[in-house]
């Protein structure tokens, strides 16, 4: 049976040199995992209760699942107000202290890592 195709927007946001990161779910893909905040199509994260943040686009990224491919664009946007709902890191505390699965370690780069 073909994969599924996803198309998803990471949302790469950055208040006060911290990144913003969030925990996905205990039960399903990835689960219990960090991850850069993302959205099935161009969707804010539901945490996000602003406007479209300013910003850049991040680049892209591919990455295939067994029963799932993502096909993930990227948005990265500085100087954002601290959202609640986010967990707010360093990149130093990123890199030491929260594994992210290889699906958004294409985005490093985008992030200065």
């Amino acid at each position: 049976r073909p994969r599924r195709i996803e198309e998803r927007t990471v949302w790469l946001l950055v208040h006060e040199n911290r990144v913003a990161l969030r925990q996905r779910p205990p039960k399903g893909l990835l689960a219990g995992l960090w991850e850069f905040p993302n959205e099935l199509g161009t969707q804010l994260p539901p945490e996000w209760t602003g406007d479209m943040p300013q910003g850049r686009f991040g680049g892209v990224a591919r990455h295939i699942f067994s029963h799932v491919e993502w096909h993930m664009g990227s948005w990265v946007a500085q100087n954002v107000e601290e959202v609640p709902g986010f967990v707010w890191v360093t990149r130093e505390e990123l890199r030491r202290e929260y594994a992210l699965p290889s699906a958004f370690k294409a985005f490093f780069p985008a992030m200065g890592l």
